[in-house]
């Protein structure tokens, strides 16, 4: 038997939202956009400029714009009006990311960061450019050793959590601890030749280049960078020349299409070139010895921040070095990025074909500076095909970022499995671009889910799925309490069209916490069905990525509360209030109910909530729904809008 709360809505703004809708930006097809940033004398951004002028050159030709948007981004909120404004809020995830306004931010951790005061350094300068991301820019965290702790967030405890967790350092001996001599890239079989951070780069550049609305940063945090071998004695040269001189082409034409700013930050602070440990402790030591190192140390400096400056001198951004606070230029980086301007032209060919052609963009003001895409070449939607025994599907959860060809939305929520201590995932993919059809056979979805490490947690392959309710497709996969990643793919049988969409998902435990509530699932319509299985528990709603309703219409929302599933203590009443605040923060109506102890069956209540939709006003809003049991409490929200 279930257990039902039915009240009325709580909801809260979300600070991001406050902000007025900006029109869809839509290029239209046969046009190529761009994201276009000009600069001053000072990196400051010019603004107040006109279609009129820009003059876009495609091979050196003249192109007429058939689109244009001027894009002021909006400040960080204050940390005093941001508090509890969108702390736990669950949107939808989408893989739509190009289609707002707001930065990609790439913070590459290399594996030039020294032990000790640079590794201290590297986390300062990662936790400064997360401090300075505004309302609507996603973060990600990634490795030169290919990892990626974080992938692209809002959610900056995430953010921040990756970069005081990471372990950054390579340069350790596994007895000692301690530094064991400068990093040479050329032995390091991990990375043979210095490969594995061209390609990095070359990857990053590659996954943000279908997000051409938003600028896009690469802060390189390092010492170095390899982008020419230079002459090796034969008997330790693996070929590096040739396979560095190949992996420097790939990367500096991907960065010309994806029009990614490098940033290179050196945590290293101010060097001495004094030798270390010289003289046997000797405090005059040998004197032409000690010259010697004294010069080579300085050349290697020199060789060392002249390579950090070859990225930001191709693509516009900058090269920090040779400062004990290397965080604190990291705010100055973002400023550049505060207003920017979108383009879309119209190419020389009646329809876009695949050949690539060169990009320029001029401005008429004296002494601006231009960066944007410099070349182009247009690939067809969906036409990344399997490799070797990778499927289509494998492909799209692979990726730095999902692969968006495809719109494609997800909504997840974490809920106490009904046998065990583990949790049971509810995933409900919307399908409605995919373009199956019914009694076409249907979707094969891939589930990957890992930690925050980057380790496979638990993976789940479905075949033939069915459609339900319009276009969704529901999945689930079980994992132990954590905190996550989840990557979801799908493909239509029929079609061979397939997307990917990633969101992060927190899982409580459930079986241990005293108390504790599951994500919130919304829908548009109650569920007769029994759970499909054992340890699926009794959700009375029909999950849907639907979070859009109009006035008139009816949805709902459902989460479980739980009292320790593994637990014997006693079942204790508790108190439900869902609160109403609208824009600006401004409480609309607040309710309260509460639950006794026999409402709970097996440690589990359940609470339906019927959003008062008819009684809002259109806008954005929250759903807040708080659980307390004398000092305990337990919060869940999604996000939803009214039309």
């Amino acid at each position: 038997m279930r257990a039902f709360l039915i009240v009325a809505a709580a909801t809260v703004a979300l600070a991001a939202q406050e902000q007025a809708p900006r029109p869809s930006f839509k290029a239209g097809i046969g046009l190529v956009q761009l994201d276009v940033s000009v600069l001053d004398g000072r990196r400051q951004p010019i603004r107040g400029l006109q279609a009129s002028d820009f003059t876009i050159l495609e091979d050196g030709t003249p192109r007429p714009i058939r689109v244009f948007d001027a894009i002021e981004l909006p400040p960080r909120p204050l940390e005093r009006d941001a508090v509890g404004a969108t702390d736990g809020v669950a949107t939808v995830a989408t893989n739509q990311i190009g289609d707002r306004d707001g930065r990609l931010v790439f913070i590459l951790m290399d594996r030039t960061i020294a032990l000790g005061q640079p590794s201290l350094a590297a986390k300062q300068i990662a936790t400064a450019a997360v401090d300075a991301l505004g309302p609507s820019d996603l973060a990600a965290i990634v490795t030169t050793g290919g990892n990626v702790p974080q992938t692209l967030t809002a959610d900056r405890a995430r953010l921040l959590r990756a970069i005081d967790q990471g372990d950054w350092t390579t340069i350790i001996s596994p007895e000692q601890q301690e530094i064991v001599g400068k990093y040479d890239p050329f032995s390091d079989g991990r990375c043979l030749c210095g490969l594995c951070v061209l390609e990095t780069v070359t990857n990053i550049a590659e996954a943000a280049r279908d997000a051409p609305r938003r600028p896009k940063l690469l802060l390189f945090i390092g010492s170095s960078i390899i982008v020419q071998a230079g002459p090796r004695p034969m008997a330790a040269d693996p070929g590096c020349d040739s396979r560095v001189r190949d992996a420097r082409r790939k990367m500096m034409s991907v960065l010309s299409a994806s029009h990614l700013t490098v940033h290179s930050i050196d945590p290293s602070g101010l060097v001495s070139a004094m030798p270390l440990g010289s003289g046997n402790g000797r405090p005059g030591g040998d004197a032409p010895v000690r010259r010697q190192q004294m010069l080579d140390n300085t050349i290697q400096m020199m060789s060392d921040h002249g390579s950090l400056e070859v990225l930001p001198e191709l693509t516009g951004g900058r090269a920090i070095t040779s400062t004990n606070k290397p965080e604190l230029k990291v705010p100055e980086i973002f400023r550049e990025t505060d207003a920017y301007y979108v383009l879309a032209y119209e190419p020389a060919d009646a329809v876009r074909s695949a050949r690539p052609r060169s990009i320029e963009v001029k401005v008429s003001r004296a002494g601006a500076r231009v960066t944007t895409t410099r070349s182009a070449q247009p690939q067809a939607v969906n036409s990344r095909i399997a490799t070797g025994e990778r499927s289509p599907l494998d492909l799209a959860l692979a990726g730095l970022l999902p692969d968006a060809r495809v719109p494609l939305d997800m909504a997840a929520a974490a809920f106490a499995a009904a046998t065990g201590t583990k949790a049971y995932v509810t995933v409900t993919l919307d399908a409605a671009a995919i373009g199956a059809r019914d009694g076409q056979g249907g979707v094969d979805v891939a589930l990957s889910v890992s930690d925050q490490r980057g380790r496979r947690v638990a993976s789940v392959r479905e075949g033939g799925l069915a459609l339900r309710t319009g276009a969704n497709v529901q999945t689930h996969v079980i994992v132990p309490p954590g905190d996550y990643e989840l990557r979801a793919a799908i493909q239509a049988r029929d079609t061979g069209v397939a997307a990917s969409v990633f969101s992060q998902l927190a899982v409580a435990s459930f079986a241990d916490a005293p108390l504790s509530m599951s994500n919130l699932v919304m829908g548009t319509r109650e569920n007769p069905d029994p759970p499909p299985d054992a340890d699926a528990p009794d959700i009375s709603v029909i999950a849907s990525t639907q979070r859009t309703f109009p006035r008139s219409g009816i949805a709902w929302a459902f989460a479980q509360i739980y009292q320790g599933t593994q637990r014997t203590d006693a079942i204790q009443p508790v108190a439900i209030r869902t609160t109403v605040i609208g824009a600006s923060r401004r409480t609309v109506r607040e309710e309260s109910a509460s639950l006794g102890a026999d409402s709970f069956t097996k440690r589990r209540a359940a609470v339906r909530i019927r959003l008062p939709l008819s009684v809002l006003s259109p806008g954005a809003y929250v759903l807040r729904v708080t659980v307390t049991q004398g000092p305990r409490t337990a919060s869940r929200a999604a996000a939803f809008t009214v039309e």
